[in-house]
């Protein structure tokens, strides 16, 4: 086990080792869950676009799996097994870099943004079925647990932890809800397999993500260029 925890703080250290100004700007905005409103707006339209009398309850089930991933990684993990996060480690302190002194919470294991994104992606790349989706929201997922590493937030450990948190959950809340929804509004057997987002949708969900990521890469440099970071 002790090896175990020593390779998990050596890759922390190789992973956070490379920081710049402009990427600590860039890792503080992707980290936060609110900075993708735009992107979980639009994908609750398509929701409401392609299930229409079925989306409330789609909808009741991502709240689910958020809220349940929330409670289980706090409560069930963190708040039982105690491990410091990295940035709250004092054998760390100095080794680790810290993006504006910003250290979260005291502890970290398992992670509720790895298990957060992980349970969301899976659950709307099933819902959806369409592999550019599909695609895209998992390289989405691993860029939003990589801020984590590279602010000093978490152990690689704790990611894993929390990304199979997340996956256990994302596809245990999309079964119950397709069970619920198609005892509802019973369908055909094929129409359960049918891809549901048209890849023209798929397109657009990408370019608002992306539309995203260039703005506030602009911010970024308007921010140092001003030194406001």
């Amino acid at each position: 086990m002790e090896t175990l925890l020593q390779f998990d703080r050596e890759l922390l250290i190789w992973f956070n080792s490379s920081h710049s100004p402009f990427w600590d700007v860039i890792m503080m905005f992707f980290t936060r869950i609110e900075f993708w409103i735009p992107f979980f707006i639009l994908v609750t339209y398509q929701i409401f676009k392609y299930k229409s009398k079925e989306a409330w309850w789609w909808l009741i089930g991502i709240s689910f799996l958020i809220l349940f991933g929330d409670l289980i990684s706090n409560y069930l993990f963190k708040n039982i097994l105690q491990r410091l996060r990295p940035s709250h480690e004092p054998t760390l302190y100095g080794i680790v870099n810290l993006v504006k002194a910003y250290s979260g919470d005291q502890f970290g294991f398992v992670s509720s943004h790895a298990t957060a994104v992980f349970a969301f992606a899976i659950y709307t790349a099933k819902l959806f079925k369409n592999n550019i989706y599909s695609l895209f929201v998992g390289i989405w997922a691993i860029l939003i647990v990589y801020t984590r590493l590279y602010l000093g937030l978490h152990y690689p450990g704790d990611i894993l932890g929390g990304m199979a948190l997340g996956l256990g959950l994302g596809y245990f809340f999309y079964r119950i809800t397709r069970w619920w929804v198609y005892r509802l509004y019973p369908q055909k057997p094929f129409a359960r397999y049918k891809q549901v987002l048209e890849n023209s949708d798929a397109g657009v969900l990408i370019a608002v993500a992306a539309l995203e990521i260039l703005t506030i890469s602009f911010v970024a440099l308007k921010l140092l260029e001003l030194d406001f970071f």
